[in-house]
């Protein structure tokens, strides 16, 4: 009966995490912090965004450490200012966001529900002296 309960235990701490979730819980760790503001919160608009990403695509965003969330605050912003590339043959849009330190780019393309994801990528930065 104790063996059964210690595997239970075991299967219950196990749980899948996302490999931006893991970085972001490895920075906490080491004291570390997330240079800048907080992220700014998604509006209601963007909460209530339907995403059509492939299973391939999602897997290549959690390697980028790109989550949904980074994905919405773009596609918001380009479609609330107008800031996005269009392309008229494909119907492709792309965009950019600033977060922080990190620019967020998105392909995406509008689909019945919402918007059909791409692509997405990043790139961070730091301004000012090296350490």
């Amino acid at each position: 009966m104790a063996e059964d309960d210690s595997k239970n235990r075991k299967e219950e701490k196990l749980h899948p995490i996302s490999r931006r979730d893991f970085a972001l819980g490895s920075m906490a760790a080491l004291g570390a912090s997330i240079v800048g503001a907080a992220t700014p919160p998604l509006s209601p608009e963007a909460k209530a965004m339907k995403l059509e990403i492939a299973d391939d695509l999602r897997d290549l965003l959690d390697i980028r450490h790109i989550g949904e969330d980074d994905i919405r605050r773009v596609i918001d912003h380009a479609e609330k200012t107008g800031e996005k590339l269009y392309e008229p043959e494909t119907g492709i849009l792309l965009s950019k966001l600033r977060v922080n330190e990190v620019y967020f780019y998105v392909e995406y393309a509008p689909a019945k529900e919402g918007y059909r994801i791409l692509t997405a990528y990043s790139h961070r930065f730091k301004l000012g002296e090296s350490d």
